[in-house]
């Protein structure tokens, strides 16, 4: 048998460090789409933002986004 990569999954990061994204959602890769650099640019396509939280970068589904932007 031979395996094959089959692409990279991106999952949100949710609206918070304490709180899990309430969609539980991942970024659609297209088939083509193999390393996580261009699953976040099939993100973006959708609405999906990367945002400096503490130290280190997040990835943040539409809904997300729009929470943390209401708690600023």
């Amino acid at each position: 048998m031979t395996a094959y990569p089959i692409g990279t999954e991106v999952a949100c990061d949710g609206p918070s460090t304490d709180r899990d994204c309430p969609d539980s959602a991942a970024v659609r890769a297209q088939i083509t789409s193999a390393t996580a650099r261009e699953v976040r640019a099939d993100g973006r396509r959708d609405g999906w933002r990367r945002r400096r939280r503490g130290n280190h970068l997040v990835d943040l589904c539409p809904r997300c986004d729009t929470d943390t932007k209401e708690k600023r």
